[in-house]
């Protein structure tokens, strides 16, 4: 079976790009990683300009462009059997996904702030009180829903990859903040050990965000 062409581009950083490169490397879907240099991002202005909405990342699928990492990433999964198998799956899919980005817009405004006493100010407000309240919700789901296991009833799909993303990353950056989470520490540690998935943690380049 032939499979299009996939060409991701990208910081060279997981962020919101890394969900995608789940689905590939979970489905062994071969893909092109470009990664701009995130220090330094010399390419960046003059690429600016011929992206989709300005922004990265964006996908090329046999020369196409997609820009938005959910939509684009929700039309890979669904290619792959990775998006649920109901319109009501989907729906949880897609909720969980976009709950995941609220979380990261609230982090975002702590984590771009350049005063570093504000910064802290903001970070702290957020983890006693907005953090907890999204960790809550999302484990929820995990246990209502999603039984558990997965977040949806069916099994994997790649909002068990959004969420296993953004895991590892608060772990790697704000360890204390998943301490009592055990329900999500599973999760995670399920998601990157699943076949494909494993592999590609292994080889991924290691980067700071």
């Amino acid at each position: 079976m032939s499979h299009p062409t996939y060409k991701l581009t990208y910081f060279d950083v997981r962020g919101v790009a890394e969900a995608v490169r789940f689905v590939f490397a979970y489905a062994k879907i071969p893909f092109e990683d470009v990664r701009i240099p995130w220090s330094s991002p010399t390419d960046w202005p003059a690429l600016k300009p011929k992206t989709p909405f300005r922004q990265l990342p964006y996908l090329e699928i046999d020369g196409e462009v997609y820009g938005q990492s959910a939509a684009f990433t929700r039309l890979v999964a669904k290619k792959y059997n990775l998006a649920g198998t109901t319109d009501e799956e989907q729906a949880h899919v897609d909720a969980i996904a976009d709950y995941i980005k609220d979380i990261w817009n609230s982090i975002y405004k702590f984590w771009m702030e350049p005063d570093a006493e504000k910064k802290e100010k903001l970070r702290d407000e957020y983890f006693k009180t907005g953090l907890v309240e999204h960790l809550d919700v999302l484990e929820s789901h995990l246990n209502g829903y999603g039984k558990g296991k997965f977040f949806v009833p069916s099994g994997v799909t790649w909002a068990d990859f959004v969420v296993a993303t953004f895991a590892f990353t608060l772990q790697k950056h704000f360890p204390a903040t998943l301490e009592q989470r055990e329900a999500l520490k599973a999760h995670m540690e399920r998601v990157n050990n699943l076949p494909g998935i494993k592999e590609w943690i292994a080889k991924r380049p290691q980067t700071d965000d």
